[in-house]
């Protein structure tokens, strides 16, 4: 039987770090993920959505999390903004490599059984699986919270993950685990956490000699060509989770995607799915010609009309210039007419909004909103298309709630009392404006918005009457 050592390693998160500054968990689980993240604390996107060796990642929750949770850019940004220390411990960490004896099939339940205790006291674990396609070095990631998630959020500080045996606990249970899951493929390898010395054994610790970069470079290559070739001679794509939880009867047939035309042989409940996947490419293109930037040379095309001056007064002159003007209205321009608001803060608006909908269309579905789509569902394609929309919507609005009162909390008290005078007076003024509230009136007295524009009208008109016609010559 051989005897290896393993590699765990056990580090916290803080925000203060001597070698690397400023620190902030969301970066962290990006880096883990692989993915490109909103930090609010940083105020910048963290970008790692080029890694190529992320083949796993979850977020696991406790029993009792709210949903917002399965969130990951929500999740650590309310752990970064919520902390108040400037040396605040934001969150623990765990790298370990995993044995290549255990087949890659198996390590995504190693890890999932190594985290079980973990999210059983309340943290919530952000797990990844890196593995560069060399087969040279998988490992896992795992980004463990500090305080206990409840329905009401986080609450007081986890002691169990906090204390200095925990990094040998942690250690053990991955020797064990990696042990067990080595036995149960056959292999005769096994590992062990502790020290040459507390093992007894004379020999002398070896030197990590860190990556080769060349070596590492060059096999990176060789398997990216490898999984490039794999695709090409693919002729069949695989469906999605979401796929195959939306289309359960389409996604077990022998070919995905569906082809274009409908197979004879559909059941019913498969031609149904078939019509929802078509209706559901094509509201996704809608959606991206919706969201694309309209070029600017398309959005005034102005064509010549020539101008008799002395025949035409310069209002028909005007008149006649508009006629000659084809204005191709698009989203864009229209949105822009419509809110009437400067460059930046239109395209600061259009950025938040597509930040929006990818964090909501992110979120992992809950068990009410499947229950909601399977009644819906039962109804017609059409009403869970409507109840997609709704789920969709709902995410945003929750979201862009939780953001507000995260901004608010980062002001200060007195920011926080002038903003909200300047919100309720602007509020008050929007009513007034839509005739929602009186205002005074020619005498004092309070009346409608429409009233005192009825009454200034007639004054306007009172006064045309009354004076004369300048155009007219005196007689």
């Amino acid at each position: 039987m051989q005897d290896g050592n393993i590699h765990c390693h056990v580090a916290n998160v803080s925000r203060k770090s001597p070698k690397h500054g400023e620190r902030f968990a969301l970066a962290t689980a990006a880096y883990n993920s692989g993915q490109r993240l909103w930090s609010a604390a940083a105020d910048r996107h963290v970008d790692f959505d080029n890694r190529e060796d992320v083949v796993f990642s979850a977020i696991l929750l406790p029993e009792d999390a709210p949903d917002w949770a399965a969130d990951r850019t929500q999740l650590w940004n309310t752990v970064d903004t919520t902390a108040r220390r400037k040396d605040a411990r934001l969150a623990k960490t765990i790298e370990a490599a995993i044995t290549r004896d255990v087949p890659p099939e198996q390590r995504e339940a190693l890890l999932r059984d190594y985290v079980a205790p973990y999210v059983a006291l309340g943290c919530v674990a952000d797990v990844a699986i890196h593995e560069d396609g060399t087969g040279h070095n998988p490992h896992v990631h795992i980004l463990l919270t500090t305080r206990v998630l409840t329905h009401a959020g986080f609450g007081k500080k986890l002691a169990a993950i906090e204390q200095r045996r925990f990094v040998k606990q942690a250690r053990e249970r991955w020797a064990e685990l990696t042990n067990r899951y080595l036995k149960q493929a056959g292999s005769t390898l096994r590992v062990d956490h502790r020290s040459y010395k507390a093992r007894g054994i004379a020999a002398e610790p070896t030197v990590h000699r860190g990556p080769n970069r060349l070596e590492r470079q060059q096999k990176r290559e060789h398997a990216r060509r490898t999984r490039a070739q794999q695709q090409k001679e693919q002729t069949m794509a695989k469906p999605t989770a979401h796929e195959r939880r939306d289309y359960p009867h389409l996604t077990a047939r022998a070919t995905w995607p569906p082809e274009p035309a409908a197979s004879p042989d559909f059941t019913p409940q498969e031609r149904d799915e078939y019509q929802r996947y078509w209706d559901d490419q094509e509201l996704k293109l809608i959606e991206r010609d919706y969201y694309m930037e309209p070029e600017e040379d398309h959005l005034i095309n102005t064509v010549e009309v020539p101008v008799t001056t002395a025949e035409l007064s310069w209002y028909d002159q005007a008149l006649e210039s508009a006629k000659g003007v084809d204005r191709v209205v698009t989203r864009q321009s229209a949105f822009e007419a419509e809110l009437q608001i400067e460059d930046e803060a239109r395209q600061r608006i259009l950025a938040e909004t597509r930040d929006l909908y990818d964090r909501a269309l992110a979120m992992n579905r809950s068990a009410a909103e499947h229950r909601y789509l399977t009644e819906a569902a039962q109804i017609s394609p059409a009403v869970r298309k409507q109840a997609e929309d709704e789920i969709i919507r709902n995410r945003m609005a929750r979201i862009q709630a939780q953001d507000r009162e995260q901004g608010l909390r980062a002001l200060s008290r007195q920011e926080q009392e002038h903003f909200r005078e300047l919100r309720a007076r602007n509020f008050v003024e929007e009513r007034i404006e839509r005739g929602e509230l009186p205002v005074p009136g020619p005498d004092g007295r309070p009346i409608s918005r429409q009233e005192l524009d009825r009454a200034q009208q007639r004054m306007l008109d009172e006064q045309l009457r009354e004076a004369p016609d300048r155009d007219e010559p005196e007689r």
